[in-house]
């Protein structure tokens, strides 16, 4: 694509009249990605039920798109081994429900986990299951923490890949070749990662990973991605459906006393999929693939690098990891007597949009962002 002003003002119309750096809570739909979505309503408006061939054909799509965006390679079943979910708590929640765990089974995450990342591990009190919760500073953690949390009953490790509140990326690889060695499954809440930074499944060694598209996929909310491996989609019990069932033809419906199910990523999928979504996510995807990785972070990080240095003035700190690899998130702690919500307020009542988290304004830009927005942000903030 044409990075062009004109050509973002095209493809991106909330630059026409805003300021967009809270794409880590929800992203302002693409051109192409709105025009997707009313692709699907003609299509169903001219067409009815005799348009689901080309539904179908836009899940298959969707797939594929994810599995390169994913890094999910055909020696990991590539398009086959990505599943369309509702959201990122779906598909933790399908790991969760799905494994088979005993009294005494450990799952090691961290105390700064989004609820999405943490409730679904938590319910599983009820089996007897412990959750290790490794402390954080401002969401930063060395590998070796997660290691030494981890002993001879942990079953399962689960992580952000990138923190919500303050953008710190996971040592992911480190984490994920050492519960590769030791049987333990391992595991990503992607949604602040997938569309922000590269991700890759298979040199990130995880055994599965969900997010959903709303954010940095600048796809709708309500439709996402949830990623297994085939190893580790055959531990888990599918959840029951009729989508999902092993079927010989699309119409069979007769079932018997034990339904199977299929053996893809398709056995996550237990109805009607949110084909809206389905459409305008493909698109968005396809547009950050197009775009690449590169550019990506290098637009992201141009207006991140201005922010770091202008927020010291303004009396804001910025919250640092010095990380090789650096997210799309940056958090600033308010200077005395301000608070970040009054912050957010501000911004917003301005037509920037962002968030208040954990105490720190969260400026999460994208790639339509450009340097004016960062000045902009930084006049803002002067004139609290």
């Amino acid at each position: 694509m044409d990075l062009t002003r004109a050509s973002l003002d095209r493809e991106f119309p909330s630059r026409l009249g805003t300021v967009q750096m809270n794409h880590a809570a929800v992203s302002p739909l693409p051109a192409r990605a709105a025009a997707a979505l009313g692709e699907y309503a003609a299509l169903l408006s001219a067409r009815g039920p005799l348009a689901f061939p080309d539904l179908e054909a836009r899940v298959r799509r969707l797939r594929e798109a994810g599995a390169l965006l994913l890094g999910a390679t055909e020696e990991l079943g590539g398009a086959s081994s990505v599943s369309v979910v509702p959201n990122t708590t779906y598909g933790l929640s399908l790991v969760a429900q799905g494994l088979d765990w005993k009294a005494g089974d450990v799952v090691v995450t961290t105390e700064s986990e989004f609820p999405a990342n943490l409730a679904p591990w938590l319910d599983l009190a009820r089996h007897g299951v412990e959750v290790r919760r490794v402390p954080t500073r401002d969401g930063a953690y060395a590998a070796g923490e997660i290691l030494s949390a981890c002993d001879g009953r942990t079953r399962l490790v689960s992580l952000s890949l990138v923190a919500y509140h303050t953008g710190f990326v996971a040592p992911a690889a480190e984490v994920g070749a050492f519960c590769r060695a030791r049987g333990i499954a391992f595991g990503l809440d992607a949604i602040q990662a997938a569309g922000a930074i590269p991700v890759d499944v298979a040199a990130l060694g995880a055994d599965f990973l969900s997010a959903d598209g709303h954010k940095w996929m600048l796809g709708p909310e309500g439709c996402g991605l949830f990623f297994t491996t085939p190893a580790f989609r055959a531990r888990l019990r599918p959840p029951s459906g009729w989508l999902n069932l092993r079927r010989s033809h699309p119409a069979q419906y007769a079932l018997g006393d034990r339904p199977e199910y299929v053996d893809d990523a398709g056995r996550f999928e237990i109805g009607a999929l949110p084909m809206p979504g389905v459409f305008a996510l493909d698109a968005s995807i396809r547009l950050l693939l197009e775009i690449g990785n590169g550019t990506i972070a290098r637009r992201i990080g141009a207006v991140l690098s201005l922010l770091e240095d202008g927020l010291p003035k303004t009396g804001w700190e910025p919250v640092l990891h010095g990380q090789e690899v650096r997210s799309g998130i940056l958090a600033a702690r308010p200077p005395a007597g301000i608070e970040a919500h009054r912050a957010m307020r501000h911004l917003e009542a301005n037509g920037v949009a962002c968030s208040a988290r954990a105490g720190f304004l969260r400026l999460s830009p994208h790639v339509a962002n450009e340097p004016d927005d960062a000045a902009r942000v930084l006049d803002l903030l002067a004139r609290l």
